[in-house]
């Protein structure tokens, strides 16, 4: 096509040197700014679909207040969220979530127990696990079942109350939510 063009330019005729320019501007613009939009496209598309491989896995939860979802990490057999302070060098308030596949048919406390830490099932199959940290803190953990999945949720600024509310809110990642990730550059696919 180059050369048809370049050909063109040197063929008499007053018509046919404006039709060749125009033809070359056409593909110099086609191939400057539509080519690399649609391999854009194409790119996102694969990557939003590389994240709804797993779809049975990608759950969120309602940010609690004052945190924000600051990080999403999605491989074959997890999904990781990290919530952190909406405001800027806050350490504290920092909460995790986890869903997975479930490792065990139901719910357990370790054996034997850990040192400085309590654990207990409740009648629902949900899993409470407080670890005492130095300094008088405590790391909170609740793990519970939901459909197909385990979901895991730890914090030491938030009580049991907090983190049973994050996972009240528990829904399926939805589209506007993934694109938002994609944007945003929050969220990472590992292996």
């Amino acid at each position: 096509m180059p050369y048809v063009v370049a050909a063109a330019v040197f063929v008499p005729g007053w018509w046919v040197r404006p039709t060749a320019l125009a033809a070359l501007a056409a593909g110099v613009a086609h191939g400057g700014f539509v080519g690399p939009e649609q391999a854009q496209q194409r790119r996102h598309e694969a990557e939003v679909a590389r994240y709804r491989e797993r779809s049975e896995l990608l759950y969120l939860g309602a940010a609690p207040p004052g945190l924000q979802v600051a990080r999403v990490e999605t491989g074959p057999a997890h999904l990781g969220v990290d919530y952190r302070p909406v405001r800027d060098g806050d350490r504290s308030g920092r909460v995790h979530l986890t869903v997975r596949r479930p490792v065990t048919p139901a719910l357990r406390c370790p054996e034997p127990a850990e040192t400085g830490a309590t654990c207990t099932v409740d009648a629902s199959g949900e899993l409470l696990r407080v670890h005492a940290l130095p300094g008088g803190g405590r790391d909170v953990t609740l793990v519970r079942r939901h459909r197909d999945v385990e979901v895991e949720v730890t914090g030491q600024s938030l009580d049991e109350a907090g983190l049973r509310r994050l996972l009240d809110t528990l829904h399926p990642l939805s589209d506007p939510e993934l694109e938002t990730l994609i944007r945003e550059k929050k969220i990472d696919y590992r292996n």
